[in-house]
């Protein structure tokens, strides 16, 4: 007997409440109170535990004394600006406008200085050409050798000369003054063989790297050797002259080349050095006096054409030293440091117009130094613009030169007074050093100077310069050199798992000391090691907590780097540490202003900065033997003792076998493996003091709460991973063994009855009703229960089947579908029932196909296939996509194991009986149709699926209606999922599959789907960001597994897709283009659904029912039969205007069956 249907109003019975309902809301209260004081407490934690790991304590002095510098001692501060010196010009009145520009500036680049590529970057706007130092002439053999392009300093110059290379002269210069030797280079010239040898070689390198020419340094040639040189230069313009390459020599201004005339037959452009090289001279004399520059230049003019000659400007200078023989070349910023670290000061000697300096350093060493500056380079070209024709000029070399030189060759600088564009000399972009050892630490902070200038108005010369304040770059103190037999052995970038692992292994069993120096996110990973590190007796460093180029990062983030490691270290040992050493640095130090700025904070937060001293490249993955063996070259090459390997950031495993190698190696070479506390003549104490205060406890308690929570996040990613590709195959083989359908039995028609449950459907609900009439199926009936529509629903169906004898309109007041199709079940008098939605036509044939499944006893019920029929849109396009790759191949795979959730409202057969024994429809859930198809397979029937029975719906199309739609559909299988747990304990398909991956899969592991996403986009960024500050990055230890488990997770959806496909016959393959967009974007539309479904079980409240929209289906009927993937209506006799489609039925004149 049917149990009569529940009007009732107020609250509804215990036993059929709706499933996570909470009439009193006291556990939405409690709910809601708990999640405010979690989100109160993570607030204030976040917050008070942020603060803490920025606001920098200093470390406790570890009392170290510096050579020559006294104890730690703060950096000194910049020296005030003081007035200009007695006899200083008054520039506002002294000061006319700067000299001509030549018409082309050229620029020589050394090859050695590392920061040769920096220098570069900065001044190249202001070059016109460049010679960069790329080549020498191996004599006597005339080989061409290149210095080598191989240095990382040098393929940056490459780079950033490729930048501006179409409109910059690039002229190399090649060495041809081997040995210093003019006989060597004699005999080589006057050799018609090796002539012709150098000159093919040029040639060669010249077509081939396309080049502007090139330039021979001719400084050692005799000129007794000038027509063989003829011989060279004449076969190098011949095999120039075609591509208009330039030949090119450089020699001293006081030598005259071009008095051969057969070699000035075959030069292009001479280089004129116009500055002195005192050589081996012990007497300090001026570079380049004016006097001499003038006379020398009026020599050469008088005989070379002014556009023919590149005059090379000096800029740099040569120290004379008391107790060294030979002068020492110096750059302008090493002069201007040194001069103000030891009093001395920069003066114009009124008779040569060069700068000079005079001091006495800590040693008692007595120093002179003449030097070319940006005053002398100004009065070079006063002399130079008064030639009829002003000659091109080459700044000689153009690294470390004044800064005030290239104002002076801005011809896009507005006309300036000489005192403006001299007066200011910034050098902060230069380190200078002092002392000798492996640690650094800053002692000067960089100044700009302030120069005061004094012109003679008459010649428009500079006659005097003062320094009103004293320029300074930074200044770095290295200390620590330690005992000759002293090692230290250091690792950088741990700790990992396996690697840093072995290597305490190693050292435990050798007894050895050494120090690691750890990133603190792998710390946190590891906390284990970190312990094991301090337990065995090793010391540990700060190495930041994210690696990345610290000059590059911003103040907030440093700070955050620096702290957080250092709080992480003393949270897991109990102790600080006073170790650091920076990330990508220098073995040597901070090469330029950039990478010297972060000591400061480090001076004032109290660290001891660790450099290095011999650095193997294990990180390139050479063997263990040649690590050994470049290790002990450069120890016997006295290069230090402090050595870096590394225990992180890739494959160790050379690493790990080298280190055991090297201990027992240079133990047996009598080596001394020594802690870095012990190089600094330290007690360990010192270097790593006990961690106290309050703040520990917090900091060990945060961490360890970081450190699970990074656990449990990496476990989630990859449980999501395994769990998502697992089911996969699961789905896709379980689909492959369901069994084939029986054909269609044509003896095999019992009468059918098709529900249709109706509520405000007047655009959909007569195509609906005149799909079922026009099916080929023909012994059937049709009731339409209308369930309170207060549109037009009823009115229209009276007026197009009101005298239909087939079909039945029942109407009741508003209840719901659930009980609209209970009260409909009282006027079934068939063993078959069709129920279908209100807004889906049916295909011809798709009655048929699911009627004749019910031959066996044992099914209760028959799914359909349901199809979204409006794919004008990328919303309900993705919405098909789903209905074939997720929804059918889950049904295909449920019937195998008799687990299917539901049997689609849309389209589904249902056996009388079965739903009588399974209790009919129930409303305590928004699910209907689910909870009724588990309460068949419950109620021991088979559920299976006709894949042929084809559905039309129309899915929606707005952001808004779809959100409410998948919020009903997940809330409602929750709730299904809930009611029916107890299936877990029947130990069936249902229980121990459907039901948990609903629950699990469906829930959980799709509230937790973008973790997937984020952590792999996330190791992207990381990636991208460390890519982008230095290019030779590794990945990190866990990297590529994500990207290969991301990229299993995508191939495995892409799979199922394509399989997908396979079953639907037919369909619109184009589909599976939007399978990426889908994982990136639809899916995270259905998490946000699962995320308020979820919140609304929490707190036992019920969503509202609300209509789901969609476009309007046509009024007739549409009489199709589904084969191909974009549905079409067949013809018909009737077409009425305006419909879409065909209607083929005819009204009978039976009259109108209404009941109330």
């Amino acid at each position: 007997m049917l149990p009569a249907v529940r009007h009732a109003r107020g609250r509804r019975a215990r036993k059929d409440a709706p499933i996570f309902y909470d009439p009193g809301s006291r556990r939405g209260t409690i709910v809601k109170i708990g999640a405010a004081i979690v989100l109160v407490f993570f607030a204030l934690w976040f917050g008070a535990f942020g603060a803490s790991l920025y606001l920098l304590g200093k470390l406790p002095s570890p009392g170290i004394v510096h050579d020559g510098a006294g104890a730690q001692q703060p950096i000194d501060a910049p020296s005030p600006r003081a007035p200009a010196p007695a006899g200083a010009s008054d520039p506002t009145t002294q000061s006319p406008m700067s000299p001509a520009i030549p018409s082309q500036v050229f620029g020589y680049l050394p090859y050695w200085p590392e920061w040769s590529d920096l220098s570069l970057q900065k001044d190249l706007p202001a070059l016109d050409g460049l010679m960069p130092e790329w080549y020498q002439i191996a004599l006597p053999e005339g080989d061409l050798v290149p210095f080598g392009f191989s240095a990382p300093h040098q393929q940056r110059v490459v780079e950033i000369i490729a930048r501006r290379r179409s409109t910059l002269t690039l002229l190399p210069v090649v060495d041809l003054s081997t040995a210093n030797d003019p006989a060597k280079t004699a005999a080589a010239l006057a050799s018609p063989t090796t002539s012709t040898r150098i000159a093919e070689g040029l040639a060669r390198e010249v077509r081939a790297k396309g080049y502007d020419g090139i330039c021979l340094d001719v400084a050692s040639v005799p000129g007794t050797a000038y027509r063989d040189l003829a011989r060279l230069l004449a076969s190098l313009k011949q095999s120039f002259a075609a591509a208009g390459k330039q030949t090119c020599i450089i020699n001293p201004i006081t030598e005259a080349p071009w008095s051969e005339p057969t070699v000035d037959a075959v030069v292009d452009r001479y280089v004129v050095l116009a500055f002195q090289d005192p050589g081996e001279s012990p007497r300090p004399t001026p570079l380049a006096p004016q006097d001499w520059l003038t006379t020398a230049l009026t020599s050469v003019l008088a005989t070379v054409p002014a556009n023919k000659l590149i005059v090379a400007l000096g800029t740099g200078g040569y120290d004379w030293v008391s107790n060294a023989g030979e002068p020492q070349p110096i750059s302008f910023p090493e002069t201007a440091r040194l001069s103000a670290l030891h009093g001395g000061s920069i003066r114009l000697d009124p008779v040569s117009l060069n700068p000079t300096t005079r001091f006495v350093d800590s040693d008692g060493n007595r120093h002179r130094i003449w030097m070319l500056d940006a005053v002398s380079f100004h009065n070079q070209l006063i002399a130079l613009s008064r030639s009829a024709t002003m000659p091109a000029v080459a700044v000689w070399p153009s690294t470390d030169a004044d800064p005030g030189i290239w104002p002076l060759l801005d011809r896009n600088a507005a006309p300036r007074s000489v005192q403006s564009l001299l007066e200011e000399v910034p050098i902060g972009d230069y380190v200078g050093y002092d002392g000798k050892g492996a640690f650094h630490r800053l002692v000067r902070a960089p100044e700009t100077g302030i120069r005061n200038v004094t012109v003679d108005p008459s010649t428009g010369l500079i006659v005097a310069e003062n320094y009103a304040r004293a320029a300074e770059p930074f200044t770095v103190l290295r200390y620590g050199a330690g005992e000759p037999r002293m090692v230290a052995l250091t690792f950088d970038d741990g700790p990992d798992r396996v690697y840093t692992t072995a290597i305490l292994d190693e050292l435990a069993a050798r007894g050895a000391p050494a120090t690691f120096f750890v990133i603190g996110k792998e710390a946190l990973d590891n906390p284990d090691i970190i312990r094991r590190i301090v337990d065995d007796g090793h010391e540990i460093g700060v190495h930041t907590f994210t690696h990345p180029t610290l000059e590059n990062a911003s103040g907030w983030r440093a700070r955050m780097e620096l702290n957080t490691t250092e709080r992480l270290i003393g949270s897991l040992t109990g102790r600080q540490t006073l170790l650091f050493r920076s990330p990508y640095g220098r073995s040597e130090g901070p090469l330029t202003g950039a990478e010297a700025g972060p000591m400061q904070l480090l001076d004032q937060q109290g660290y001891i900065v660790a450099g290095a001293d011999i650095v193997p490249p294990d990180w390139r993955r050479i063997s263990a033997d040649e690590i050994v063996a470049s290790v002990l070259r450069d120890l016997k090459a006295g290069r230090g003792n402090v050595i870096v390997l590394h225990d992180g950031g890739g494959n160790r495993e050379a690493t790990v076998e080298a280190t055991a190698h090297l201990v027992d190696t240079l133990r047996t070479e009598g080596y001394r493996f020594v802690t870095l506390a012990d190089m600094l003549g330290l007690p360990a104490e010192k270097v790593m003091p006990p961690a106290e205060g309050p703040g520990t406890t917090f900091d060990a308690v945060s961490f360890t709460a970081l450190s699970h929570f990074s656990v449990a996040i990496n476990a989630l990613f990859w449980v999501s991973v395994v769990a998502g590709v697992a089911r996969v195959l699961f789905v896709t083989v379980v689909s492959h063994l369901r069994r084939r359908h029986p054909l269609r039995d044509p003896d095999y028609a019992p009468p059918v009855t098709v529900l249709i449950p109706a509520y405000c459907e007047e655009d959909t609900i007569v195509g609906t009703v005149a799909s079922v009439l026009v099916s080929d199926y023909h012994d059937l009936r049709v009731i339409v229960m209308d369930d309170g529509s207060t549109d037009k629903t009823c009115s229209r169906l009276v007026r197009e089947y009101g005298d239909d004898p087939r079909v039945r309109i029942i109407r009741q007041s508003n209840h719901g579908k659930y009980a609209a199709l209970n009260h409909a079940y009282t006027h079934v008098d068939t063993d078959i029932v069709v129920a279908i939605d209100a807004d889906t036509t049916i295909a011809s044939d798709a009655i048929g196909r699911l009627v004749r499944h019910f031959r066996d006893p044992a099914v209760g019920a028959v799914a359909g296939n349901v199809k979204v029929s409006n794919r004008d849109r990328l919303l309900t396009r993705m919405q098909a996509l789903e209905y074939i790759t997720a929804q059918n191949m889950d049904r295909r795979a449920a019937e195998r194991i008799n687990g299917m959730l539901v049997v689609p409202g849309a389209i589904g057969a249902w056996r009388r009986k079965a739903v009588e024994d399974a209790g009919y429809y129930s409303g305590q859930t928004f699910a209907e149709d689910a909870d009724l198809t588990v309460s068949v397979i419950r109620a021991g029937y088979r559920v299976v699926y006709e894949e042929d029975a084809i559905a039309l719906t129309k899915a929606p199309a707005g952001l808004d209606r779809f959100l409410h739609q998948r919020l009903r559909w997940l809330f409602g299988m929750m709730q299904t999922g809930w009611k029916h747990r107890g299936a877990v304990t029947e130990m069936k398909g249902l229980g121990l599959v459907s039901i948990i991956d609903l629950l699990l899969v469906g829930v959980v592991m799709t509230a937790l789907a973008p973790l997937v996403d984020i952590i792999f986009l996330w190791t992207l960024v990381d990636h991208a960001i460390a890519l982008y500050f230095d290019p030779s990055t590794p990945w990190s230890q866990s990297s590529p597994y994500i990207a290969a488990a991301y990229g299993a997770f995508i191939l495995s959806d892409l799979a199922f897709g394509l399989m997908a496909f396979r079953f639907e016959k037919g369909e619109d393959k184009r589909l599976l283009l939007l399978l990426p967009l889908q994982r990136l974007f639809y899916r995270q539309l259905l998490c946000i659904s699962t995320y308020r479904a979820i919140a609304l079980a929490l707190t036992g409240q019920l969503m509202r029912w609300r209509k789901t929209g969609r476009a309007g289906l046509s009024t007739t009927g549409e009489a199709v039969r589904v084969e191909t993937h974009i549905p079409r209506p067949t013809s018909g006799p009737v077409r009425r205007p305006g419909n879409r489609f065909p209607s083929t039925h005819r009204r009978p004149p039976a009259g109108p069956s209404l009941d109330g």
